[in-house]
């Protein structure tokens, strides 16, 4: 599964949602999915975020634990 397809896939489930909970209006589709484009791209930038700083905290400790054993 290619993420481009999955993303895709994603965008137009929120895009559907948007427009259920709007009523269902005609016309708007535009609207509905640049909305949606820009609520999944906000939450797939505080996934990396959340991901690059547990990465980053586990780079971390191997190289306190690599320090610990060289000094002992």
């Amino acid at each position: 599964m290619s993420h481009t397809g999955k993303a895709e896939r994603e965008i137009r489930k929120i895009a559907y949602a948007l427009w259920m909970e709007e009523g269902q209006p005609e016309g708007r589709d535009h609207e509905h999915w640049e909305a949606a484009k820009a609520i999944w791209t906000f939450r797939n930038r505080s996934e990396e975020i959340v991901d690059h700083g547990a990465e980053d905290e586990l780079k971390g400790e191997r190289t306190r634990r690599r320090e610990r054993e060289w000094l002992s």
